[in-house]
């Protein structure tokens, strides 16, 4: 995960912007990320770590539409790791009808050829620190590369400082504590929450045990959770056996969302949920989303080994796009 960090920030650092789209994407009054699964992971962890930092509002986009509002004043980061996500490629011919302020994340694929063909900014990633080629593990390219682009068209300030202190932090972050957590969930359908800027990295989690450990989870967020979710803990009594609540606590939430994480643990726990609550590391939001990322990736990787599985292939998300692909 360091090693991606820096890479990623390096590469981004080295993008030259051309000066028409600087000028226009200055004048834009929104934010669109268009994507799906892995390829938007990034934009997650940016939306809830900066949402108070961000100078103009960022919306994430997973369909083949974009939002109605969107048009010459929105940016439009159209993000596909491989360059052939059909959902993505149909998002980009709406945002060139509708004359956005485009700029293309991929590795390669149509997509690099549409914004070569219409003379589209683009950034081309390469995942040298990514050995899985898997968009779910470019979890640093993808993050970096949208806090990159944002930075150097004015709606958000990350600098190299940064990006080395967590790398710094991810070097000391303890690497048996996924091992650990990965025995208490083998056998758990599992319930992350998580609150505020820790929303993206519990998402990440979320999509990783899916693909990495072929293992069911759903993700829910504090406080919204409290107001309906916790009145469905009565039935069906049998799956309350098998689930599992992983709670991300951080002395950076608002008093009261700490305040919730503790009570929500304790009424899980009523309920016979069996809970574990990680105390997330780091000095800032942009820190903690770090630590918390990396610890869910690793410990999905751990689950796939504990099932004897390869944890790479997606062979049901696959068999599905080439069912959808026959279609056409």
């Amino acid at each position: 995960m360091k090693a991606q960090l820096l890479d990623a920030w390096h590469q981004i650092s080295t993008l030259k912007l051309d000066a028409r789209f600087t000028l226009q994407a200055s004048r834009c009054t929104s934010i669109v990320v268009s994507g799906m699964g892995g390829s938007t992971l990034g934009a997650h962890v940016i939306q809830s770590v900066f949402r108070k930092e961000l100078t103009i509002p960022l919306e994430i986009s997973n369909d083949y539409h974009l939002p109605n509002h969107v048009g010459k004043k929105t940016l439009v980061i159209l993000s596909s790791y491989s360059g052939t996500t059909e959902e993505t490629l149909s998002a980009a011919q709406d945002a060139i009808r509708r004359k956005a302020c485009i700029i293309i994340m991929t590795n390669g694929g149509e997509l690099l050829a549409l914004a070569q063909k219409h003379k589209l900014q683009y950034y081309v990633i390469d995942p040298r620190e990514n050995p899985s080629n898997q968009p779910r593990m470019a979890i640093g390219y993808m993050t970096i590369a949208i806090a990159g682009i944002l930075t150097k068209t004015k709606a958000l300030n990350i600098n190299e400082h940064q990006i080395k202190t967590i790398a710094k932090l991810l070097d000391q972050q303890d690497q048996n504590q996924a091992q650990d957590l990965a025995k208490h969930l083998e056998k758990a359908f599992i319930l992350l929450v998580s609150a505020e800027h820790l929303t993206g990295a519990a998402h990440v989690f979320n999509n990783q045990l899916n693909e990495n450990a072929k293992q069911l989870s759903v993700a829910q967020l504090i406080p919204e959770l409290d107001h309906h979710f916790l009145e469905g803990l009565t039935f069906p009594k049998a799956i309350k056996k098998q689930l599992v609540a992983v709670l991300f606590q951080s002395s950076l939430y608002h008093p009261q969302n700490q305040k919730r994480i503790k009570l929500t643990a304790e009424i899980l726990e009523k309920n016979g949920i069996r809970t574990i609550t990680i105390d997330v590391v780091g000095k800032t939001g942009f820190q903690e989303a770090w630590t918390a990322i990396a610890l869910g990736s690793a410990t999905s990787v751990a689950l796939a080994k504990q099932h004897k599985i390869d944890p790479w292939p997606v062979p049901n998300v696959t068999w599905l796009k080439e069912q959808i692909a026959k279609e056409k």
